[in-house]
């Protein structure tokens, strides 16, 4: 099972880049919201600071108004006075007037004064004639400073519609605008001044970082763009804005701020390197003591996985033991039979040397022949004897190059008095030259032991006439095949599938074992067993071992050994 410890490396590199999003994303809302407070702080003071002006002007025409249409009106030299320093205090008042507005109502299509005529002293052209249409003629009377103002012959009628004792605000293009006051009732005067919008600001009260608008019922008065060192923001953040209408009663000046949000302003490159390089120690710290973490876990779980393969191994030993034991007990009668032979054969050609012996001329030939029969069966016997005690022994395995004919020999040597017995034949197909494979004799010998007795309980069980189990041993490339097959009722397809699961059996009394240990005592070798049904009907066996080759046995033999 894969877990975040198997690969250290790919997890560190993982949570780096985790922190330098989580940084990035933490950067660039905190750098937004601490431009957005800083456009919202530095507006409400640029708000408060042109809102002062912006009175200023309102106090201005108060005075003025005052002065020039008070109940004892002071002359037109010191109204003058007071303008003139207005204008020189104040720059940013490009030029006031004191003007009187008269309105007559023309009749048979002339205006007073003539038709066409302008008054002297009006600073507007006279109004076409109408039959009983009215004219706003506009009068100036002190101009501050002189002859640097407006037409106001345009702007009379708007005036006198005003409401009096309260100011207006009119465009006047290039970035000004009017701000006009009519004095209250019976008055004709209005006082109308002239402001510089952009001098509504200092220059070092602009804020470079953002642009600043100075609009005017919509049309911008100032409109000065933030400084080219502020560069272009991201499209994918909205840029913080500012906008509130200047405190003035009837002005309508309008101040909104705009900031951009460049990228190096929401996350500095600076504090992203050091970040990245802190992180990436940080990451770099983790991987390796994860990695150790890791290779100790690994060196454990090998350690459990090597006893848990030693243990196996000897609890497969001992059921391989056990299972070799238990079919040496259902072989007894058969090698009893088999030994039966060679011991009649030692008591009569005994008793006969023995007879010969006693002769009064004793026949040498005769006795010497007698004890080379003996010495012949007494080897038999003795070979009988051993066979089965290496069958049934519990020694560890013994893993060499082997001749694998010889294997099925012994096998055959073993199990030929049960078959005759059952009544089953024992047909054999060695191949040659022989195949040889390294395994350990003993283990292949109990594997086919154990097909071949499945093969013949199969064949008992079924009554199969002329019942028969064939083995054949045959090399295909690098690989040495030995083949199990009977003639009897062959594999169930719902039972083949299930044939070398542990404790699986179709036997009444058995235990499901038999051909589990048979894959394991195959596979340790690198070989492979599989079971199917013969093309003619029956059981079909078949393992597969790899061919021994020059050197091949040493190597596997230490493989499996170590």
């Amino acid at each position: 099972m894969t877990t975040p410890f198997s690969h250290p490396r790919l997890l560190g590199l993982a949570l780096w880049l985790a922190a330098l999003v989580a940084f990035a994303a933490v950067s660039v809302e905190t750098s937004r919201t601490r431009m957005a407070d800083e456009v919202e702080v530095t507006g409400r003071t640029l708000h408060r600071l042109i809102s002062q002006r912006v009175a200023q002007h309102d106090a201005h025409l108060t005075t003025l108004i005052a002065l020039s249409s008070g109940a004892e009106p002071a002359p037109d030299g010191a109204v003058r006075q007071v303008m003139e320093s207005i204008s020189r205090f104040y720059p940013r008042i490009a030029w006031l007037t004191l003007v009187s507005l008269e309105q007559e109502v023309a009749a048979n299509g002339a205006v007073a004064g003539g038709q066409g005529s302008v008054e002297p002293g009006s600073s507007g052209a006279s109004q076409p004639a109408g039959g009983g249409a009215s004219a706003v003629i506009v009068r100036e009377m002190v101009d501050v400073p002189a002859g640097d103002g407006v037409e106001l012959a345009p702007l009379g009628e708007k005036i006198v519609a005003q409401v009096r004792g309260r100011p207006s605000v009119y465009a006047a293009g290039d970035g000004r605008y009017l701000l006009a006051k009519r004095a209250p009732e019976p008055s004709d005067r209005a006082v109308v001044l002239m402001i510089e919008a952009a001098r509504l600001l200092e220059p070092e009260e602009r804020p470079g970082f953002a642009h600043l608008r100075i609009s005017l019922d919509g049309a911008d008065l100032v409109d000065l763009p933030a400084d080219a060192s502020v560069g272009p923001g991201v499209s994918w953040l909205k840029p913080p804005h500012f906008e509130k209408v200047i405190d003035g009663q009837g002005q309508r000046l309008s101040l909104s701020l705009d900031r951009a949000l460049p990228l190096a302003a929401l996350v500095p490159p600076g504090r992203f390197l050091g970040f990245a390089v802190a992180a990436g120690l940080l990451a770099a710290a983790l991987s390796f003591g994860l990695g150790q973490r890791a290779a100790v876990k690994r060196s454990e779980l090998a350690a459990r996985a090597a006893e848990a393969r030693a243990l196996l191994q000897e609890r497969e030993t001992l059921l391989a033991h056990a299972s070799r034991v238990n079919a040496m007990g259902e072989l007894a009668s058969g090698i009893a039979h088999e030994l039966t032979q060679p011991l009649t054969a030692l008591l009569s050609r005994s008793q006969a040397a023995l007879r010969l012996s006693q002769a009064e001329r004793p026949d040498m030939a005769m006795i010497s022949q007698a004890l080379d029969v003996n010495v012949r069966e007494a080897k038999r016997a003795g070979e009988m004897l051993k066979r089965m005690r290496d069958y049934a022994s519990n020694k560890a395995p013994e893993r060499a190059r082997q001749d694998l004919n010889a294997i099925v020999a012994e096998v055959v040597a073993l199990t030929r008095t049960d078959l005759e017995r059952r009544g089953v034949a024992l047909v054999l197909e060695l191949g040659q030259p022989a195949p040889e494979a390294v395994v350990d004799a003993i283990e292949m010998e109990q594997v086919l032991h154990n097909l071949i007795r499945n093969a013949a309980e199969a064949l008992d069980s079924a009554g199969t006439v002329e019942a028969r189990i064939a083995i054949a041993t045959t090399i295909v490339g690098a690989e040495a095949k030995i083949e199990v097959e009977d003639n009897g009722p062959g594999i169930a397809p719902d039972v083949l599938p299930k044939l070398f699961v542990p404790f699986f059996t179709t036997k009444g009394d058995g235990m499901g074992l038999g051909l589990s240990l048979c894959q394991t005592l195959v596979e340790r070798v690198d070989g492979r067993i599989e079971a199917g049904n013969a093309v003619g009907g029956g059981a079909r066996f078949v393992i597969t071992l790899p061919r021994a080759s020059v050197g091949r046995s040493e190597a596997i033999a230490g493989k499996h050994d170590g």
